[in-house]
């Protein structure tokens, strides 16, 4: 699963974003957060026709025919492998696409729940693919959310978790803000494991185990003993 991760866009990396994603239009700024937890607002790009757009949704899915946004209806993450099976997943890969910039994910060891920071290479960002709903309470209400989207682990995960988030690869962030595209296979095959080399781990300390941590400390490495 992904269940923590970074969001501290660089202006340099903001720019580049923009720029190589043709976005028009975009919030005034992406607040930092280095350690998103479930139900807190994350910034991610989405289409609407030929535009793209850098906004904010709620992490944690609340489907359209919820009667409220409780969160027995939240998802965080949706799995890869079984996304075209639930009609809200299935139309939400096919119609409401998202793309989620993350400087890196936590992800906590199963053998011994030590916390480890995952992230790209130098300074880039990773592209995480995501899905989008839109709730609107009898009351006039409205929550617009996400859920990241989830796969098996590639050889760098594979001794941290079972699960990872489908990080895009370059080449298929076009298709990914289409909003023409919409082959269910074709887009099935993006979500899939990224390749090993493209990440980097460290061990990182357990204050960001506490939702309420945010500071730039979550990302700082730390020596294991033994």
């Amino acid at each position: 699963m992904c269940g923590r991760f970074a969001q501290v866009v660089k202006h340099n990396q903001l720019k580049k974003l923009i720029d190589e994603l043709a976005i028009k239009n975009r919030d005034e700024q992406i607040e930092i957060n280095y350690n998103v937890a479930p139900t807190q607002p994350v910034a991610a790009v989405i289409y609407k026709g030929q535009d793209r757009f850098l906004t904010f949704f709620r992490w944690g899915l609340i489907p359209s025919w919820s009667k409220e946004p409780s969160t027995q209806f939240s998802m965080i993450n949706v799995r890869a492998e079984t996304i075209l099976e639930k009609p809200t997943f299935k139309n939400g890969l096919l119609r409401r696409r998202c793309l989620i910039p993350a400087t890196g994910f936590y992800e906590w060891r199963k053998s011994d729940k030590q916390p480890f920071f995952i992230h790209a290479g130098g300074d880039e960002l990773l592209y995480l693919a995501g899905i989008t709903e839109y709730w609107t309470g009898a009351d006039g209400s409205y929550i617009q959310s996400c859920a990241i989207i989830t796969t098996s682990p590639n050889e760098t995960m594979q001794p941290i978790h079972d699960r990872m988030p489908v990080i895009l690869l370059p080449e298929v962030l076009e298709s990914w803000l289409r909003e023409d595209f919409k082959d269910p296979a074709s887009l099935q095959s993006f979500l899939k494991p990224c390749p090993a080399g493209m990440l980097e781990l460290y061990p990182v300390g357990k204050k960001v185990n506490s939702v309420s941590y945010n500071s730039e400390e979550c990302l700082q490495p730390v020596s294991l003993s033994g």
